[in-house]
């Protein structure tokens, strides 16, 4: 049965929709030695070709979904470019038989906390167009201010690049003489530098920022960093629900125990964070 060639290569993993659309516009995709056209369908007896490399065997297997949930450390990059030697997620993460593995949350390179990826491109490009809107919560560690009696008040909102930014929640949890944890929360994404803002605005000092639960995905307590794990259950069906992928038409991985992924030599200490 033919398929639309930018879906049956962002379901393998290859790329996002867009991604693979915008290798297509730029000449990078061929069938049957020529340049593929946005939207053309290619079928089973057609040759597809990205980047010179022949991808016809793998797009013809059969594609099963799986996301895993990853720790990231502070210091890690989300993607590698070239000419850059700093650490990325990917040399942590399990290897796939097939295609890569495609964020479907972000986290920079000094973040820490919930990084959630997918094997299936379709499923990563309709979340990720919902991104916006997504509720998430950090749990985030302070420096107590010097010789304060009293922890100052927590505003709500706050300026970032002249754009007003809101807050659901900022709560104080426990914690020690010098450091203490605040549970951080927002009805949506929130812009990079947002949370530093809010506590610069209060005149404390950040030293930590985990993201602990993004949509309906939250960190698990016993996951520490640098660790990855098969998401399965409830909270890959309210991923897929997000995307608008019928439950029906995919099958998860096996759950798995925390993956130290291909560089087994590395092991990160777990986090200590207040939940």
């Amino acid at each position: 049965m033919d398929e639309r060639l930018h879906k049956l290569l962002a379901q393998h993993g290859l790329g996002s929709r867009r991604q693979v659309e915008s290798w297509i516009a730029e000449g990078r995709v061929l069938v049957n030695g020529r340049p593929a056209e946005i939207g053309q369908r290619v079928g089973p007896r057609d040759r597809v070709v990205v980047d010179g490399r022949d991808v016809t065997k793998r797009i013809q297997a059969e594609s099963t979904l799986r996301v895993i949930l990853y720790h990231k450390p502070s210091g890690e990059m989300l993607r590698r470019q070239e000419g850059d030697d700093r650490a990325g997620v990917d040399v942590r993460l399990p290897a796939l038989r097939a295609g890569r593995w495609l964020p479907i949350n972000a986290l920079g390179f000094g973040e820490d906390g919930l990084l959630i990826l997918a094997s299936d491109g379709s499923l990563v490009s309709a979340i990720t167009r919902k991104a916006a809107t997504i509720p998430v919560e950090y749990r985030v560690r302070s420096l107590r201010p010097r010789q304060a009696e009293e922890w100052p008040a927590m505003p709500l909102a706050v300026d970032v690049e002249g754009e007003p930014v809101t807050f659901s929640a900022v709560e104080r949890l426990e914690g020690g003489t010098t450091n203490t944890w605040f549970r951080v929360a927002a009805d949506r994404t929130l812009p990079r530098g947002a949370i530093r803002a809010l506590f610069d605005a209060a005149g404390l000092k950040v030293s930590r920022v985990m993201l602990v639960k993004w949509g309906p995905v939250s960190l698990p307590r016993d996951l520490p960093r640098g660790r990855s794990r098969d998401l399965a259950g409830a909270e890959l069906q309210a991923l897929q629900d997000l995307g608008g992928l019928p439950r029906a038409s995919v099958r998860a991985g096996p759950p798995k125990k925390p993956s130290r992924g291909r560089r087994g030599t590395a092991r990160a200490k777990p986090g200590r964070g207040k939940r």
